[in-house]
């Protein structure tokens, strides 16, 4: 299971700021990822998984929408 941090980064930095950008609430921004990038629902992913989704979705922001999300490492 993903870590509260994980998920604090998922809701934080990249459901909001995706949604912000994108003129969704984040229940809707969190519903389209999920419907593009995991046939699971993210609360049944590990840690491992959980990253991998995290940066497909950074990965996709940058490529096709040019929206900065950066690294959790990176974020406070």
């Amino acid at each position: 299971m993903r870590t509260q941090a994980q998920n604090n980064y998922y809701w934080k930095c990249i459901v909001k700021v995706l949604g912000d950008d994108l003129g969704y609430f984040q229940f809707e921004m969190h519903n389209i990822l999920k419907k593009q990038f995991t046939p699971i629902a993210t609360s049944e992913m590990n840690k491992q998984e959980f990253n991998q989704y995290c940066e497909r979705i950074r990965i996709w922001a940058i490529t096709d929408l040019g929206i900065v999300i950066p690294p959790p490492n990176k974020t406070k």
